[in-house]
């Protein structure tokens, strides 16, 4: 028996990703998105080519500076969309060109955040609000 089996384990919170090491050439997604947070409570979520930030900012890792460019940040878009095989670099937001996109990815991170995880199972609590 291995120490895996004796672990009291109810649920796996994660993803097998077993076949990748096995075959790493093999194009398998193993996740349907990915969701990324930044250290101000921003939302980002990623599915295929797609990226949808839910803040005017960059997400970028950084302490919060409560008033820091005020007035820069209240004319830019509140949501950012990017298509990463054309434009890697994040340079031009297509959100008013892909309002479906926009719409599918908000509602998938939503989801995301009200079950508290992006991976099959029960819900868990999540303390986070996000409209």
């Amino acid at each position: 028996m291995t120490i895996f089996e004796r672990m009291p384990i109810k649920e796996i919170k994660g993803y097998d990703i077993l076949p990748l090491i096995k075959d790493p050439a093999k194009p398998e997604t193993i996740r349907e998105a990915t969701v990324h947070h930044s250290i101000r409570g921003e939302f980002a979520i990623r599915r295929g080519k797609w990226k949808l930030l839910c803040s005017p900012r960059s997400g970028g890792w950084s302490y919060p500076k409560p008033n820091a460019d005020k007035e820069a940040i209240a004319s830019l878009p509140p949501i950012q969309l990017y298509d990463m095989d054309q434009d890697p670099g994040e340079k031009h937001n297509v959100y008013k060109e892909h309002p479906d996109i926009v719409e599918e990815l908000r509602a998938l991170l939503q989801q995301y955040i009200k079950n508290g995880r992006s991976t099959p199972g029960t819900p868990q609590k999540n303390g986070a609000v996000h409209t």
